[in-house]
């Protein structure tokens, strides 16, 4: 999956989208717990990085990429546009969030007019 490409934009600079695919969507639910929980309310009260959420954010993060070239490439795509990360708390403590990953999965080739200048 090394080849797929990701962009935030609707476009991608020296590219001709050949035929617009449809939406990825991957919906993440995840959970700290208790005892990053328990750290974290340090953090809150003295400042500074919670590193072990950070961690387990990031990890969400990977794998949520991870599926959703999985889900484009099945589907003959070979980039993603307008990519979109969007997090939400679901729970009164700090130990759930749900990460809706999405974007547009495009099949693409090199614009060769760019190319050529």
């Amino acid at each position: 999956m090394d080849n797929m490409l990701i962009t935030t934009t609707p476009v991608l600079e020296g590219y001709r989208i050949k035929k617009y695919i449809g939406p990825v969507v991957v919906p993440i639910v995840g959970a700290g717990n208790m005892i990053r929980d328990w750290f974290a309310g340090f953090t809150d009260i003295f400042g500074g990085n919670s590193s072990g959420y950070q961690r387990v954010f990031a990890k969400f993060i990977h794998n949520g990429v991870t599926e959703m070239m999985s889900q484009a490439k099945s589907h003959g795509a070979n980039a993603i546009i307008g990519f979109h990360i969007e997090t939400t708390n679901i729970s009164t403590g700090k130990s759930i969030i749900s990460i809706i990953l999405y974007g547009t999965a495009v099949s693409v080739e090199v614009n060769t007019e760019v190319a050529n200048e």
